[in-house]
């Protein structure tokens, strides 16, 4: 089933199939080779959801009936896509949804197509512009953290969300709720996230209860470098960005020693 677009879209989609095209042609011949034996699940993005639950058990929801948006950016991505043990597919534009935990793709008919879960292990999502900038890799094969949702199975895709040898790690549940309208004449649909972070140091994954000093900073050897950044700077550790720029300094630290 083809996704039904508006017709300003259309040449919004003609200008990113240019791009990555020209994204192509600058590469090596193995690494132009896109989605060469990637086998998608064979399911087609309708723009809707399932909601499962009392209010409405097994309902199909349109996208453009709920207030939110499904994915990590709306917008498709080129991303570099590997399957387990590092198996490299190729390059392709990607949408990863985090409401139903899927690595979506345009087809060569510009169909929206998912994703197996286990065949898509790690997406490397890059610039537009500059395929050698990386904006942000997501996974699933950190098995410290895919031991936590096994009772719900699920194998969710982790968020990079930075470099370097301390990583926060991000799982971002993006939930499908219901609720009565102004007027309770009828129900509104909308996402709500929950996130859950990790540490990564290595092969050591370590689940923080939540941005906070203490879990953080027992993570991180305690160098002058990381106290005078602290001394001099109000870090908000409940703040991502805060978080990030922190492991940012002992990056820094660690490349200089």
């Amino acid at each position: 089933m083809v996704i039904d677009t508006p017709n300003s879209e259309l040449y919004i989609r003609l200008m990113k199939h240019l791009i990555i095209f020209l994204l192509m042609v600058s590469f090596t011949a193995a690494e132009a080779q896109v989605m060469a034996d990637f086998a998608p699940s064979g399911q087609t993005r309708d723009g809707s959801i399932v909601f499962y639950g009392s209010e409405a058990f097994n309902k199909k929801i349109p996208y453009n009936t709920i207030t939110g948006v499904p994915y990590w950016k709306n917008d498709y991505y080129p991303a570099f896509l590997y399957g387990p043990g590092g198996r490299k597919y190729g390059l392709t534009w990607i949408r990863v949804n985090l409401a139903t935990n899927e690595i979506e793709f345009l087809a060569k008919n510009d169909e929206v197509q998912a994703a197996y879960p286990n065949d898509v292990a790690r997406a490397v999502v890059v610039d537009p512009m500059d395929s050698s900038k990386i904006l942000t890799i997501f996974r699933n094969d950190v098995g410290e953290v895919n031991v936590n949702y096994m009772k719900e199975g699920k194998l969710p895709y982790v968020q990079e969300m930075n470099p370097g040898p301390v990583k926060l790690l991000k799982v971002t549940h993006r939930e499908l709720k219901v609720g009565d309208s102004m007027l309770r004449t009828m129900k509104r649909f909308y996402f709500a996230d929950r996130f859950d972070y990790y540490l990564q140091q290595g092969n050591r994954v370590q689940k923080l209860k939540k941005l906070e000093k203490d879990e953080i900073l027992k993570f991180l050897p305690d160098t002058p470098e990381l106290q005078d950044y602290l001394s001099k700077n109000k870090v908000v550790f409940k703040k991502e960005e805060e978080v990030i720029k922190l492991l940012g300094v002992y990056r820094q630290n660690s490349q200089t020693q």
